[in-house]
């Protein structure tokens, strides 16, 4: 029987390699595990690289460039964008992860290609000068004292570098869900929708969030039961 941390290698995996065939990525880095202790295991891209500790105001562009030089990525879209898939498991259950969709802040070099786009017209909308580069990140930690009510929820969705913005989710967030997101958010047009087969879900996380935080805007992701 497979474990949680070997589904969600699985699961990434598996998405990857959709988006491969569908054209809609041309670079990649699988996950793989780690063990970090003896019942923990991390699950992350191959070539982690990374900045380590970033300067507070480090410009987002100067943060894309070099996660980029250091292939810091699951997948690079063919738009430049970039998936990051991180999570770490104790005793086979989610503690933590984070995933991050990370778009290109200038589309200078894909509007001076231009075919390469216009041929699907899915990429009708990444080439139009009014697009925003909005990145974000879907964070969980179930750690101790990390959790603070509605200021940091255990699961929660970042837009933007606001360092504060933390939209309250209703549960950690699978890999197969985290594509799907990104790809109807981001690569279907008014006139196109995109076709990429996912791999059928493997697995889905529990409930963690609270009744505060249901009361406010927040995402819900499917989840094994359907209340706390």
């Amino acid at each position: 029987m497979l474990t949680e941390h070997r589904r969600v290698i699985r699961e990434i995996n598996g998405a990857i390699a959709a988006l491969i065939r569908s054209g809609l990525a041309d670079d990649q880095n699988p996950a793989y595990e780690s063990q970090v202790g003896a019942s923990d295991y991390l699950v992350r891209y191959s070539s982690p690289g990374g900045l380590g500790l970033v300067p507070r105001n480090t410009p987002y562009s100067d943060i894309y460039r070099e996660l980029r030089r250091a292939r810091s990525f699951n997948a690079l879209m063919l738009d430049g964008a970039m998936l990051q898939m991180e999570y770490e498991f104790r005793e086979r259950r989610l503690v933590r992860h984070r995933l991050a969709f990370l778009p290109s802040p200038d589309l200078l070099e894909y509007q001076n290609n231009p075919e390469i786009y216009m041929q699907e017209r899915m990429y009708a909308d990444v080439v139009e000068k009014g697009v925003v580069t909005v990145p974000c990140r879907f964070d969980y930690d179930s750690g101790d004292g990390v959790a603070v009510g509605l200021d940091h929820p255990v699961s929660h969705l970042t837009l933007g570098q606001y360092s504060e913005c933390r939209i309250p989710v209703s549960a950690g967030v699978t890999p197969h869900a985290f594509v799907d997101f990104v790809l109807r958010s981001f690569y279907n047009t008014a006139s196109s929708v995109v076709d990429v087969r996912l791999p059928k879900p493997l697995m889905r996380f529990e409930i963690c969030i609270t009744a505060a935080e249901r009361r406010t805007i927040h995402v819900g992701i499917p989840t094994h039961t359907e209340s706390t």
